[in-house]
């Protein structure tokens, strides 16, 4: 949503300081009130989960997903998973900012690269389709005041996530320890 708007606002690739103070960006305490299609959260923390399971995916983000409140393993990377997360993300942010379907679905079409990629990847504009299923789901909680997101598509919760391989240690220790990973193949 705010790449949408800040492409409306630009005529060349860079961007001023002054048209950034233009930008319409939710506020920090927007992430404190409940969010709508969930209102037993704030919408900051129905995000963090999203946030780091679509950031953590190396141990060398291990800081940064510690000061979120993760202590596990990094995420795997799976494209799949990753491409409904940002959808939910995405159809969140439209109802943040206030979008009516008809709307949310102008703001994706404009998205012309997404959409010649996804084309070419998936054969059908796949983000679109996943963006807008997210963006009903999340409408139809609303109408049921907040009750029946879950139901949907499950948020990510570490019960059901697929981790990288369990108490795997970071390469740079696995070789102090004395690792058995065996080395690179010279090629012949």
């Amino acid at each position: 949503m705010f790449d949408f708007v800040a492409r409306q606002k630009l005529s060349g690739l860079h961007m001023n300081f002054f048209v950034a103070k233009q930008l319409a960006c939710p506020t920090p305490a927007v992430f404190d009130k409940a969010t709508p299609w969930r209102t037993e959260m704030a919408l900051g923390d129905w995000i963090r989960p999203y946030a780091i399971e679509l950031s953590y995916t190396s141990w060398r983000l291990k800081p940064y997903a510690q000061e979120l409140g993760d202590d596990g393993p990094p995420f795997r990377w799976d494209p799949e998973r990753r491409a409904l997360l940002r959808a939910d993300l995405d159809a969140a942010f439209m109802h943040m900012y206030g979008l009516n379907r008809q709307e949310a679905e102008h703001v994706l079409n404009s998205f012309f690269v997404v959409r010649k990629y996804d084309e070419r990847d998936h054969g059908e504009y796949r983000t679109k389709r996943l963006v807008l299923e997210a963006y009903d789901c999340m409408a139809g909680a609303i109408a049921q005041g907040g009750k029946g997101w879950p139901t949907c598509r499950q948020a990510p919760v570490r019960a059901t996530n697929e981790r990288s391989r369990p108490n795997r240690q970071p390469r740079r220790e696995q070789r102090r320890a004395g690792s058995t990973l065996a080395p690179r193949q010279a090629p012949r």
